[in-house]
């Protein structure tokens, strides 16, 4: 009997990285305000894109989250499908001489200042424990696009883009876990927009990326948050348990937690991931990559797709990727 063979959905490569940016764009203004500060300000739930005059975005405008993502998606391209460290950290500079930096991680920053000073990718990334930042797993999902396919090419690619700037065990896992769940998503076979209702085989993923990912901070957080599911435990409780703060091992797992509790409706997953507080562009631009990999661009509102900024370029990159994909696989 011959192999099913599983073909990517364009839809859901223009759905993630569009996620991405919007989830980022949702979540800037209110990077390190608390929850209730937040509530007060848009109520139950975000509708609309905000400015943040303090960090002069505009509204629909985007971080430092999206800025990387998007330098990683144009090295993919630009090497013709593959991950070459060297020439993602090449693109990470010229981001950086760019000027047009939007929030930049401490991590990052040295990271880059040491790429600058003549240091080599392997060498370049922040180390130890406070290198366990949520810098990787913000950006990553380009690299869970281009290896929907290949799983270890996946750990692999996930790893090399990390160690740049987080030469850290956890903030490595935290990026292959958002790749798996990422990769999940686009080639699963669920039809339409929707890719179905919270049950408990969709809150199995969390079981299928804790065996990807191996025993570890990250996957200990994921079980937190696949007990918390199965409770009915509601977000504003759930994520003050795993954390809303920079550490990747909150980060990943909260915005988890966020999708798996309500699959099928990208603002809802984006807008509670947010609510929580805390590092809130980031923790809504993992979500929003994640939903919108399994969601599909037309699961996400039209007001944001047609608001968010650069959304075009942002959906015709995720096109070029899935023709690399498409190209190499049939």
């Amino acid at each position: 009997m011959s192999k099913k063979i599983v073909k990517p959905k364009l839809s859901r490569f223009k759905g993630c990285l569009l996620g991405l940016a919007i989830g980022d764009a949702l979540g800037m203004p209110f990077e390190g305000w608390r929850p209730h500060w937040i509530h007060r300000k848009v109520g139950d739930k975000l509708n609309d894109f905000l400015p943040a005059p303090r960090h002069n975005l505009g509204a629909g405008m985007w971080t430092d989250d999206t800025k990387m993502a998007l330098h990683l998606a144009e090295s993919i391209v630009r090497c013709g499908g593959k991950v070459e460290p060297e020439d993602v950290a090449r693109s990470y500079v010229a981001w950086f001489d760019s000027g047009d930096l939007r929030g930049i991680g401490n991590a990052t920053f040295e990271s880059i200042m040491r790429l600058k000073a003549g240091s080599s990718w392997e060498d370049s990334g922040m180390r130890g424990k406070y290198a366990a930042g949520n810098g990787t797993a913000m950006r990553t999902a380009p690299v869970g696009l281009l290896d929907c396919l290949d799983p270890e090419r996946l750990r692999e690619d996930s790893r090399n883009d990390a160690i740049i700037t987080h030469f850290n065990d956890e903030a490595i896992t935290g990026s292959r876990a958002v790749n798996f769940l990422i990769a999940m998503g686009v080639i699963s076979e669920s039809t339409g927009a929707r890719p179905c209702a919270r049950t408990s085989e969709t809150i199995r993923l969390i079981d299928k990326t804790i065996a990807f990912i191996g025993g570890c901070d990250l996957a200990a957080n994921l079980g937190k948050a696949k007990n918390l599911l199965e409770d009915g435990v509601q977000p504003d409780v759930a994520l003050s348990k795993l954390g809303t703060s920079g550490y990747v091992v909150e980060t990943v797992a909260s915005a988890v937690y966020c999708f798996l509790r309500t699959p099928n409706d990208f603002a809802e997953t984006v807008s509670a991931a947010i609510l929580a507080g805390g590092d809130t562009d980031t923790t809504g631009a993992v979500a929003g990559a994640i939903s919108g990999a399994w969601n599909g661009v037309e699961g996400i509102p039209k007001r944001w797709v047609q608001g968010v900024e650069s959304g075009e370029m942002i959906m015709e990159l995720a096109e070029k990727i899935y023709k690399i994909v498409i190209g190499k696989k049939y």
